[in-house]
């Protein structure tokens, strides 16, 4: 796809997919760090003898889900972590950052921190209902309605890490639903967010089925879900979020006192947006690794 074309399906449906601008051996030190963690993970729990095997033969789409399998347990969040050089390389991806300018403008923000999802066989609490993702972002408490950002322009990336498809639980979107404004919903006692308006009798659902080096982007206002997964195999993926900066971007004083939102939202999460795009000084990796444990320590 073009600049121009990218640019028009995205402002049309409120999203894009992209397929094939990512190198998939950029997405290596991500696969890798999960691997880590998973080795770590059966380690520990087969020295303590709740694992009757550390499922080292099994490949990557697989290891995960066998433990959690013979655990008994389908977890909806991944509890291991996600920070460090392979993440500050992730979110300044070139060709990421190439589709972020022409969506966002010069000045742009990650939030500091991506949701690795780890869908495993037949996992119903991660089939997220349909939402948008500034609910998600703007609602921190069970069954409280807040709206912050919705007339705020941020983009979420969702790439796969293996191949998305319909059978293991890929997105789907709802084109054209970003015009629809921020809508009702709340989050459940399960975190989930669930939206009071009967969303698929307003749009006709797509699937979007996606491989390694593609990548997804979102409108924090267009209307998405995923499905349960039905194979035997871990779908993972990592999504990562962008806004405007709050002190250089060019915004109304809404749009900053939401970017102010964002920012503080993470800050006081002890993470620290990380500038991706800008015409001023752009934070290195060392830079940015002080910054967020100096947060932290906070």
């Amino acid at each position: 796809m073009t600049h121009q074309e990218i640019k028009t399906a995205y402002e049309r449906d409120g999203y894009v997919a992209v397929r094939d601008i990512i190198d998939v051996r950029d997405l290596a030190p991500i696969r890798d760090f999960i691997k880590a963690k998973v080795d770590a993970y059966s380690r520990e729990l087969y020295s303590e003898g709740k694992l009757s095997s550390r499922y080292e033969d099994e490949p990557f789409e697989r290891r995960y889900a066998a433990i959690c399998q013979e655990l008994d347990i389908l977890p909806r969040n991944w509890n291991f972590g996600a920070f460090g050089l392979e993440f500050y390389d992730l979110y300044n991806l070139p060709g990421v950052l190439s589709v972020l300018r022409l969506l966002l403008g010069p000045e742009v923000s990650n939030i500091g921190t991506p949701a690795l999802r780890t869908k495993l066989p037949g996992s119903v609490i991660t089939s997220f209902p349909w939402h948008q993702d500034s609910q998600y972002l703007d609602q921190g408490t069970i069954g409280k309605k807040e709206k912050h950002t919705g007339h705020l322009h941020m983009v979420t990336v969702w790439v796969p890490l293996v191949e998305a498809t319909i059978e293991n639980g890929c997105c789907w979107v709802i084109p054209g639903s970003h015009r629809w404004g921020l809508l009702d919903g709340a989050r459940g006692a399960d975190s989930n967010v669930r939206m009071e308006a009967d969303v698929e009798a307003r749009g006709t659902p797509v699937p979007i089925p996606l491989k390694p080096g593609g990548a997804l982007f979102m409108s924090n206002l267009c209307v998405h879900t995923s499905k349960v997964n039905m194979t035997q195999e871990s779908r993972w993926s990592i999504d990562f979020r962008y806004f405007p900066t709050p002190d250089r971007a060019d915004l109304t004083v809404a749009q900053h006192k939401a970017a102010e939102f964002v920012q503080n939202k993470a800050l006081a999460g002890g993470r620290v947006p990380l500038i991706v795009l800008t015409k001023e000084h752009k934070p290195t990796w060392e830079e940015w690794e002080a910054q967020v444990l100096e947060q932290r320590r906070k």
